[in-house]
């Protein structure tokens, strides 16, 4: 039977949100002087407590998306498959996903070092360099361990995925804010993100319904990236897999 996994990124982002709010109140705590290095040590604790309450939010709605599921409310369909299918599915997603982490990865180590460089580097370098200061070094260390941290989260999150495809993908669910598929959850909730279209695939090697699902990439110029999920559509539910389009066509996607 599955269970809600998105309920412990909820946890985590509540984890996020505290470390940051002890970044925060650290300089208080330890009587560390602000201008060398409190500030900045406070600025990054906002930066991580707004990231860990963005966090939350978000995936608190996700959460709420698959107990939905799970309970069998708005649900459209659930299909069951075979273990060769599933793994089949789970090693394509695989090798799309390690790309999209990699070119993730090296834009978030710019912006960490263009970052971390005039806010911590240059106001703590004296006392870096002559060794003043071993609480400076010790920050500095840590802001910049986040580089590796995330190049084993890039590396590993693929694998996890794939392992767990491999565990969970015999189950697909379709609902009406929502596919569960191959192990993974995809949803169209706003403002991150919208359903452009679904269409019944019936050309492809392996019939599927696809869903063109957009999520939001950056802001300033709003821009949604298009994704297409697709669902494999088990033989002998064709018509099925035909009502669950048409029932998102005849409805609102935006």
């Amino acid at each position: 039977m599955q269970h809600n996994r998105e309920q412990t990124g909820v946890y985590i982002g509540l984890l996020v949100t505290a470390i940051g709010g002890v970044f925060i109140l650290a300089p208080s705590l330890i009587g560390m002087d602000m201008m060398g290095g409190g500030y900045a040590l406070r600025f990054i604790g906002i930066f991580v407590l707004l990231a860990g309450l963005i966090t939350t939010w978000f995936l608190r709605g996700r959460a709420k998306v698959m107990a939905h599921m799970l309970a069998d409310e708005n649900l459209l369909a659930h299909w069951t498959y075979p273990a060769a299918q599933v793994q089949q599915h789970a090693a394509a997603e695989f090798a799309e996903y390690r790309e999209r982490n990699r070119g993730l990865f090296i834009v978030t180590t710019i912006l960490i070092v263009a970052i971390g460089i005039p806010v911590l580097v240059i106001p703590m370098w004296e006392d870096l360099i002559e060794w003043h200061d071993p609480l400076a070094l010790v920050i500095v260390s840590g802001y910049f361990a986040l580089i590796p941290l995330l190049g084993l989260f890039a590396w590993g999150m693929p694998r996890l995925a794939y392992h767990r495809a491999l565990q969970d993908g015999a189950d697909a669910y379709i609902a009406r804010d929502g596919v569960f598929v191959n192990g993974a959850l995809h949803t169209w909730q706003k403002p991150f993100g919208y359903l452009k279209q679904v269409r019944f695939n019936q050309e492809s090697k392996t019939p599927a319904l696809e869903f063109d699902v957009r999520n939001l990439t950056r802001l300033g110029v709003i821009h949604y990236a298009s994704t297409i999920v697709r669902v494999p559509v088990p033989r002998g539910e064709e018509e099925h897999a035909e009502n669950v389009a048409c029932f998102f066509d005849q409805h609102d996607k935006r």
